[in-house]
């Protein structure tokens, strides 16, 4: 078992306990996505640029992106050179997709930036020179530790703190789970109280709008935790299939979708 956990660890198990088992403990080969590398090099280009306070230009956090994207795209080739082996959406051809996805981290990256400039919001200084942009933090729940980073904390014209979580593909969130738990983890960071969190939709150019934080107290936050460890240690991993499937980067082993089952089996 872990010695920690992570906000990673807990959204993907309260989504399918059998993608969790096969991804995280059995430790199934992962079929490469084009939108993996497409959405680790647009967190990567927007906190270079937030962490050198919004001095470069929209090129250069382009060029940081290119950058990443290949580099991203050769591990995964690495991985698995038949790029016809990769997950793709729809009918879209797998070199379509990889050519596509360029394109529309660069439109992400230039439209982050745009809106960035345009708001009201600022990202927090948690320390000199050091804005709050990809910030770790380790959170004591009640003895169990759980690690993670905030895509970024911000603050408005009256000083109200905010977390935002940034997403790169076309889901919309459909809880604040997340959030919830940078809730916590911004609190011990800065002592304020944050009631109100986001997910910016790179997809879209814009924030979704804000959640109520309130309700979720650190003792929720920690039974959840809690709940997911107790569960883990017992060997519970239920699947919980949907449309989440078709984005599975373990779906072939799954014991209810897939199309080798005998695989990684419990």
């Amino acid at each position: 078992m872990p010695k920690h956990r992570s906000v990673s660890q807990l959204t993907s198990y309260a989504q399918c306990g059998e993608s969790y088992r096969l991804s995280k403990v059995a430790g199934a080969p992962q079929a490469p996505a084009a939108w993996f590398a497409q959405g680790i090099a647009v967190h990567e280009a927007i906190e270079k640029w937030e962490r050198t306070y919004r001095e470069h230009s929209p090129e250069t956090a382009i060029a940081w992106f290119e950058e990443a994207f290949d580099r991203e795209a050769a591990k995964m080739f690495e991985a698995e050179p038949d790029i016809n082996a990769w997950l793709c959406p729809g009918r879209t051809k797998p070199e379509t997709d990889l050519a596509n996805r360029i394109d529309r981290g660069r439109v992400q990256v230039s439209g982050y930036i745009e809106q960035a400039l345009a708001s009201k919001l600022q990202v927090l200084e948690l320390l000199p020179d050091e804005p709050a942009s990809e910030v770790p933090f380790t959170l004591d729940l009640d003895g169990l530790t759980v690690i993670g980073y905030i895509d970024l904390i911000l603050v408005d014209p009256w000083g109200r703190v905010l977390v935002r979580d940034i997403k790169t593909g076309s889901k919309r969130p459909t809880n604040p789970m997340q959030l919830a738990v940078y809730r916590q983890a911004a609190l011990d960071l800065t002592g304020e109280v944050v009631e109100w969190g986001d997910y910016y939709m790179a997809k879209d150019n814009k924030a979704l709008d804000p959640i109520s934080l309130r309700p979720f107290t650190r003792d929720m936050v920690t039974r959840w935790f809690k709940q997911m460890d107790s569960s883990e240690r017992a060997g519970i991993y239920l699947p919980n299939p949907g449309e989440h499937c078709n984005t599975c980067p373990v779906r072939r082993f799954c014991s209810v979708m897939g199309t080798d089952r005998l695989s990684f089996r419990p």
